[in-house]
C-alpha cells in the first residue's frame, strides 16, 4: 500500500469516542497542561475535545504526561527563560513521541542536548 502525503489543512478531526471524560482524566490533563502551557497553544478545551476522539485517551494522556514530566526535569537541570529553547525542548519530546528521527527544525539545542531529550524520553 502506497502512502500519500496530505497537508495538513486537509486534515479533518475523527468522530467523538467519548461524550464525556471521567473526571480523573480530566484532572491528569489539566496538569500536564499546566506545566506545557507556555509552549503548547491549544486550549484546555481543545485539549479535551481531542481526548474525546480517541479511542482510548488514557494511553494518549500517559503520553502526554511523560512529555511533561520530562519536559520539566530537563528544565529543572537545565533552566532558561529563552521561550525559543523551551519550544525546542517540546518539539524534540513531540516529535519522539510521533516516532520523528528528523530534527531540522530545531534551531535552539545542539545535537548532544536533543540526543539527551530522546534518551530520557525513551527510558534509557
Amino acid at each position: 500500500m502506497r502512502h500519500r502525503p496530505i497537508k495538513l489543512n486537509q486534515l479533518q478531526k475523527g468522530p467523538l469516542q467519548h461524550a464525556a471524560l471521567p473526571e480523573d482524566l480530566l484532572q491528569r490533563i489539566q496538569a500536564f497542561k499546566e506545566i506545557l502551557a507556555e509552549v503548547d497553544n491549544m486550549t484546555l478545551d481543545e485539549i479535551i475535545d481531542d481526548f474525546k476522539r480517541d479511542l482510548h485517551p488514557e494511553k494518549e494522556v500517559a503520553v502526554w504526561e511523560h512529555i511533561a514530566d520530562i519536559y520539566q526535569l530537563y528544565l529543572l537541570h537545565n533552566p532558561t527563560d529563552d521561550l525559543a529553547v523551551k519550544h525546542d525542548v517540546f518539539s524534540v519530546l513531540l516529535m519522539t513521541s510521533l516516532g520523528v528521527k528528523d530534527w531540522s527544525a530545531i534551531q535552539y539545542l545542539d545535537q548532544e542536548q536533543i540526543r539527551h531529550l530522546v534518551l530520557n524520553y525513551q527510558g534509557l
